[in-house]
């Protein structure tokens, strides 16, 4: 079979439950598959077609990703498969690129994923640019005192005020996002499926008001009753954040320990000796700047940096993100142009760990950044200065 016979299109209707399959059998799951559960729109999953068969998939989901307290349209890039007998032809590759084109047509600057393999997420322009972190916390290391200062009531997963509090915290995390309506309905499906699993969701308030909110389940223990997997930990502001974990520290008696994916720095604010914690899991996430230029100016940047530097950026995949551009910081704000210099030699992968914060010193002595001067790395570094996280699988 050629490669021309290859049709690189949207999903077509009636092929849902054969993707599922190919996930399956690709990622190891066992769940089988559910007609009723949510979906993202067809086009948002591009196939590759030999004639009638579905020979691999990318799927994108949309969603508002968070820096500096400003929201940037995103897609996250998930179930990227090709069935066995049909890998080592580029189809990845291709139905990438057709992904790209389709989020740069619906304004998603940006493109994150959780990769199974980076060699191929870089290939095609991303960067590793943080880690999901699974965080194992003693219970008797959380200060139990705020718990006393929400009133606690039981909810299904699906209350809206699970969702407002979440939403309410989100925009002040770097690299937190709004994973949109399908991502909720689908985690609600699932929850719903999944009740004889101990799972329960409660929610705080303080004075009437909703402000914090927790979703967990139960665990084995090799000593105690229960561990606590915490799949959500919410909280609008830091007392409320407290008191959730206090709430869930309650359960002590019976459990020894919670994981949570909050971010460590956060989380050391609450839990004085995170030196006793661990990490228990440690999966890498890719950022990828679909549009360069859209990426930079739909974002916030610190107010107190000004400053211009001439790029060259190199992008094999798309097209026209690549060449010379200036980059120029004021008042908040950046803005990217075509031309000048292009006295900065960049890879397009480079300047999406820079753009999430990572160390431009560092890209510099590697000879990453060849043409930069150190002002060049100074205005970089500070206009970029993040320590991005993400609180969820999609």
């Amino acid at each position: 079979m050629d490669r021309t016979d290859v049709e690189i299109v949207s999903l077509r209707d009636g092929d849902w439950e054969t993707i599922w399959d190919l996930g399956r059998q690709a990622f190891g799951e066992t769940t089988p598959f559910d007609p009723e559960l949510p979906a993202v729109e067809a086009d948002r999953v591009v196939a590759a077609y030999d004639h009638d068969r579905v020979m691999g998939t990318v799927k994108t989901i949309g969603f508002e990703m968070f820096w500096n307290g400003g929201s940037i349209a995103c897609g996250g890039v998930s179930g990227v498969v090709v069935r066995p007998e049909d890998r080592g032809r580029g189809l990845a590759k291709s139905m990438l690129r057709e992904s790209f084109d389709r989020m740069a047509a619906r304004g998603e600057v940006l493109a994150a994923l959780y990769p199974t393999t980076a060699t191929l997420y870089r290939s095609v322009g991303f960067e590793i640019c943080g880690s999901f972190h699974w965080r194992k916390v003693g219970l008797d290391l959380i200060p139990t005192g705020p718990a006393s200062s929400l009133s606690w009531r039981r909810v299904e997963f699906a209350d809206p005020a699970v969702r407002s509090v979440y939403e309410a915290m989100a925009p002040g995390l770097d690299g937190w996002f709004l994973p949109g309506d399908v991502w909720w309905r689908r985690t609600i499906r699932v929850c719903e499926t999944e009740k004889g699993k101990n799972q329960y969701a409660y929610v705080g308030s303080r004075d009437g008001v909703d402000v914090a909110a927790v979703n967990y389940r139960y665990a084995a223990s090799k000593d105690r009753l229960y561990e606590l997997g915490v799949d959500l930990i919410a909280g609008v502001d830091g007392d409320a954040l407290a008191g959730a974990l206090a709430f869930l520290a309650s359960n002590g008696t019976t459990a020894g320990h919670l994981e949570t994916t909050l971010p460590g720095d956060l989380l050391s604010l609450h839990v004085p000796n995170m030196q006793h914690t661990s990490v228990t899991s440690d999966w890498p996430w890719m950022l990828r700047l679909v549009d360069v230029a859209g990426a930079f100016a739909t974002r916030r940047w610190p107010s107190s940096v000004s400053g211009r530097i001439e790029v060259d950026v190199v992008d094999d995949i798309i097209p026209a993100n690549a060449g010379p551009h200036v980059i120029a910081f004021s008042d908040g704000a950046a803005v990217v142009s075509p031309g000048g210099a292009g006295k900065v030699r960049v890879d397009v992968t480079d300047l999406a760990a820079i753009y999430a914060g990572g160390d431009v010193g560092l890209r510099h002595r590697s000879g990453r950044l060849e043409g930069a001067t150190q002002p060049d790395v100074d205005l970089l570094a500070a206009a970029c200065a993040s320590n991005p996280s993400m609180p969820f699988f999609f």
